[in-house]
């Protein structure tokens, strides 16, 4: 199976995450106010990490290229994915750039960075600890 596709396939691992995260956010971290928002996005940015550190380094011969661009799938995929469910709800585009204005409590940026920065951070890591073969 190419590497890619099993990128992507980790990728799709962290929908259910996601979607568990939004949850939590809708009906219990709304008691805490304004801090809801924020700590969800730091939530999912620790979710998204711990996934590609399990996972990212059992994909095989891989290159430091090629966790740049894992990064890079998974961050085209996340945007995609959001911008559909901004689209599912009547929004759009402008919903999806809306959702990066940190200044009103929205990490949202700090998820798409996660998601970018995981996979090269994870080989970096592994590979200082030796837990990568070709990097």
């Amino acid at each position: 199976m190419s590497k890619y596709i099993q990128a992507i396939g980790i990728w799709f691992l962290i929908i259910p995450l996601a979607i568990i995260n939004g949850g939590l956010r809708e009906n219990i971290l709304v008691k805490l106010g304004y801090i809801a928002l924020p700590l969800s996005g730091i939530i999912l940015s620790i979710c998204i990490f711990v996934v590609a550190y399990l996972l990212i380094p059992k994909i095989k011969n891989c290159k430091q290229t090629d966790y740049f661009i894992f990064g890079i799938i998974w961050f085209i995929l996340t945007n995609l994915f959001d911008l559909f469910m901004y689209i599912s709800e009547g929004g759009g585009i402008k919903d999806l750039l809306g959702s990066y204005n940190f200044l009103m409590g929205n990490l949202w940026i700090l998820v798409v960075i996660t998601t970018f920065i995981s996979p090269i951070v994870v080989s970096k890591i592994k590979k200082k600890k030796g837990g990568l073969e070709s990097v």
